[in-house]
């Protein structure tokens, strides 16, 4: 009886402590204003460590306020020395003659450990806002089912299509697609011709709105294009991975595209055949300097991690190498655990 009550009494006092310490997250979850993107959490010791979080919140809504994510807010020492040598590396292309600059990010999952390079500098994207465009179509038919199967024709078009080196699959003058036919060309092929088609009936205000509501800036705009940092390039995928956007339906739908990426010069050349990875590339560039960069989710037996690598260079044949080398440095990194 008496061991029975022991029991009795130690479920109580769980239970009781288990309350007050989500009490305690809730109490300062609650604080903060209803119009910020993110709050700081205070450090909440739980079992024998601590550690800081950045909740970072969806905006926009009257009622609710979904979490975009919650991440540490230091980068993580475990991960100091693969930085130093992605840095070591990066010299060394500068010192070829190959890059002008680098800046990658690295987000390790479950764990959220993560390392940025050169965070401040800011990329043309080119192609991987194309990732910004699939979520702007998957919200759109979350709004109005079945618009996905929409069929769109593509007459000769009325506006420049830009050309890129890196070309595969197109659509084709004359024929119609649905809108998820569309999608696949789009992000799987990189079509500049379906992007366009694409661009020509999405909903402009619910695009725009997007980078709001997943906390991407858009202040540094030059002429019709938009720049991104590499932590918010990475943000793209982020947000499919955690089906923290859209349901889990469409963000799995979202990542099966990103997987059929046929673009091989890159990351997949940095990772040992077969391994699985979701991934988008873009390139840009002038007369003088050219940008090639890519974002993709690597999937091991027991993890996954997020690798974002952006590249300024002077020729584009010679910047997948630079993409190559450091995936492959990351993967040799992420595997030894």
């Amino acid at each position: 009886m008496s061991s029975s009550k022991n029991i009795f009494i130690a479920i109580i006092v769980s239970c009781l402590l288990s309350s007050l310490i989500t009490f305690e997250i809730c109490k300062h979850y609650y604080k903060s204003s209803a119009n910020l993107y993110s709050i700081d959490t205070s450090k909440f010791a739980i079992g024998s460590g601590n550690c800081d979080y950045k909740v970072t919140l969806i905006e926009g809504y009257k009622y609710i306020r979904p979490i975009l994510s919650a991440e540490k807010e230091e980068q993580s020492p475990s991960l100091s020395i693969l930085k130093t040598n992605i840095i070591n590396k990066i010299d060394e292309f500068k010192k070829a003659g190959i890059l002008q600059s680098a800046s990658v990010y690295l987000r390790v999952f479950p764990k959220g450990d993560w390392i940025s390079i050169n965070d401040t500098e800011t990329y043309y994207p080119g192609s991987i806002i194309k990732v910004a465009g699939l979520l702007t179509y998957l919200r759109m038919d979350e709004a109005n089912p079945g618009i996905l199967n929409k069929k769109l024709s593509f007459d000769s078009p009325q506006e420049f299509i830009p050309n890129q080196t890196y070309n595969s699959q197109q659509i084709q003058l004359g024929k119609s697609y649905t809108i998820k036919e569309l999608l696949k060309y789009m992000i799987a092929y990189s079509d500049n011709n379906a992007t366009y088609l694409l661009n020509k009936n999405v909903d402009m205000k619910m695009f725009q709105k997007l980078f709001t509501e997943i906390n991407i800036p858009l202040k540094d705009i030059q002429n019709g294009n938009i720049k991104l940092d590499v932590a918010h390039c990475s943000q793209l995928l982020k947000v499919i991975y955690n089906s923290a956007f859209l349901s889990v339906d469409h963000s799995e739908f979202a990542a099966e595209l990103l997987a059929q990426c046929d673009f091989k010069e890159g990351m997949v050349k940095g990772l040992p055949p077969n391994t699985v990875i979701a991934h988008k590339f873009g390139e840009m560039g002038d007369a003088t300097t050219r940008q090639l960069h890519e974002t993709g989710i690597i999937y091991l037996n027991n993890s996954s991690y997020l690798l974002t690598i952006m590249t300024k260079g002077y020729a584009i044949d010679k910047l997948p190498s630079v993409i190559a080398d450091i995936t492959a440095m990351t993967y040799a990194e992420m595997t030894k655990k």
